[in-house]
């Protein structure tokens, strides 16, 4: 009687054995959501505010200094590569601006005032740091172009006047730090802190004298020294590339 138990038991595990093989080969993978990646191109565009400060080898000062103040908006294009939790870019940025450094200078015999005036820059960098999934903070170093134009102009009670013209691209060194958060798979919006040192640069000037009946033309040049605090927020397109999808069975 007992062996008939016993053989009982052993023919069902036969049976049931076969069963279970084939349930565990038809048994449907556990989808798994790719993780985001920072690795691919994009292109945006960013806006905000800033300082500019302008000094002229020579010049004495004086008079009232107005803040170095004003706006830019531009675009920029990038591409990344991810590995593991580091990413490292590079990144091309051109922007317009109404930055400005101004000095004025008035009194009851005359009047006197001279701006620096940004007009545009350009850079191209290089970005690198880590990432907490969505959430990449870096550090960017990079060569940066900027186009400035130079005026000058005074008068006095005699009538006699005096205008100074000049402008020049220099060419310097960025440094910056930012903050960039993936709002979707492809949208990203950044936070971003640049200084940007141009450094001396020597500027032709033209300089029209009027009084006594006549004007003459003159021409000099200066040694002019530029430097720039600007903080910006953007929005970019990531171009999506594809995923990897990874399975768990």
């Amino acid at each position: 009687m007992k062996s008939l138990a016993v053989g009982i038991v052993a023919l069902a595990a036969l049976v049931a054995a076969p069963a279970q093989a084939a349930d565990m080969a038809v048994k449907a993978p556990v989808y798994v959501a790719p993780a985001f990646s920072w690795t691919g191109c994009y292109v945006g565009v960013h806006g905000g505010g800033g300082w500019q400060g302008s000094s002229f080898a020579g010049s004495g000062g004086g008079g009232t200094v107005d803040s170095g103040v004003g706006w830019l908006g531009g675009g920029q294009v990038g591409c990344n590569l991810q590995v593991r939790q580091f990413v490292i870019g590079l990144e091309g940025e051109f922007w317009g601006s109404t930055l400005y450094d101004r000095e004025f200078f008035s009194d009851s015999f005359s009047t006197f005032e001279a701006r620096s005036r940004n007009r545009w820059d350009g850079t191209l960098s290089v970005r690198a740091g880590v990432t907490f999934e969505r959430a990449f903070i870096y550090g960017k170093l990079g060569v940066a172009w900027g186009k400035f134009d130079y005026t000058s102009d005074s008068s006095n009670i005699f009538g006699d006047t005096d205008s100074v013209r000049g402008n020049a691209i220099f060419t310097g060194v960025l440094i910056g730090v930012g903050f960039e958060y993936a709002l979707t798979d492809n949208w990203t919006t950044k936070f971003e802190y640049n200084y940007i040192d141009y450094g001396n640069k020597v500027v032709n000037f033209t300089e029209v004298s009027c009084g006594g009946g006549g004007c003459s033309t003159d021409t000099f040049s200066s040694t002019v020294k530029e430097i720039k605090q600007i903080a910006k927020i953007g929005l970019n397109y990531k171009f999506d590339y594809g995923s990897a999808v990874v399975a768990k069975y």
